[in-house]
């Protein structure tokens, strides 16, 4: 039934047709419609996209989780392969901001290879406009659940409000991947010269394919969840569930950690 404020209505169902593990390729380069995911994670249907056509590579939204009114936050992979740029920085600013000042509580769904590098984006302030997403996401008091979808690299981690931000949850997907690069980009950018110096092509292809065995299992979702960087790894179709068990947990936390906010945003 419907609460005093209304933010809580009857609840609803996730869409069949859209089971997680089906929607989600275990490659993390294969492209994917991720508003299909949040169909099958939220209630069916009540996703309401806000600037959809705008910084196409971020998703962001409003929606249901069993009756629950939240704010999506989510890497778009098949536009760009999901990475962030200087408009959907403050595309994901405004919107956190939004969801924070009526206290509506915040998923980011991430898969996200990082922010967007090269000299064009550097004269368009990539550095201030992701600072603006990093200040909107760390000074964000609503509760806020952090989903590892496949990989989460660089500083699209903290963008996503990742362990170092302390989401009241990050929960991982098997197949997720946390790191500074991918195994592929980080082996060729460190070894680029041994590489490069080994002439036999078989040898050079053994000792890149260990080098990436070697900083594959630094990753391991498995061994990170064993530190708690993250808080669990489920599977994609016990997601939502998960997740409608957090959100009640979350709604029972002191949130009054300040009488008084003054944001020095980035400008």
């Amino acid at each position: 039934g419907d609460d005093a404020d209304g933010a809580t209505v009857e609840a609803g169902e996730p869409d069949p047709g859209s089971l997680p593990s089906t929607v989600v390729p275990d490659d993390e380069k294969t492209p994917f419609d991720v508003r299909h995911l949040i169909e099958g994670v939220c209630d069916a249907g009540t996703f309401l996209e806000v600037h959809a056509r705008w910084a196409k590579e971020l998703v962001t939204g409003y929606a249901r989780l069993d009756g629950r009114a939240i704010g999506v936050v989510a890497n778009q992979p098949k536009q760009k392969g999901g990475v962030l740029f200087v408009d959907s920085a403050d595309k994901a600013a405004r919107f956190i901001n939004t969801c924070n000042a009526f206290n509506v509580p915040l998923l980011f769904l991430a898969d996200v290879p990082g922010f967007m590098i090269g000299k064009a984006v550097e004269r368009q302030g990539i550095i201030r406009h992701g600072a603006k997403m990093v200040s909107a996401v760390s000074s964000a008091t609503v509760a806020k659940i952090s989903v590892v979808v496949r990989k989460a690299y660089g500083a699209g981690l903290y963008a996503m409000a990742g362990p170092a931000f302390e989401p009241d949850a990050c929960i991982a997907l098997p197949g997720a991947q946390i790191a500074v690069m991918g195994p592929e980009a980080a082996i060729n950018a460190v070894y680029y010269n041994q590489i490069q110096a080994i002439a036999d092509e078989a040898e050079r292809e053994a000792f890149v394919a260990a080098k990436r065995a070697e900083y594959a299992a630094d990753i391991d979702i498995l061994h990170l969840a064993s530190e708690l960087v993250v808080d669990a790894v489920i599977e994609p179709d016990e997601l939502r569930a998960e997740l409608i068990r957090r959100y009640a947990e979350a709604a029972g936390k002191d949130r009054c950690f300040s009488e008084r906010h003054n944001p020095i945003t980035p400008a």
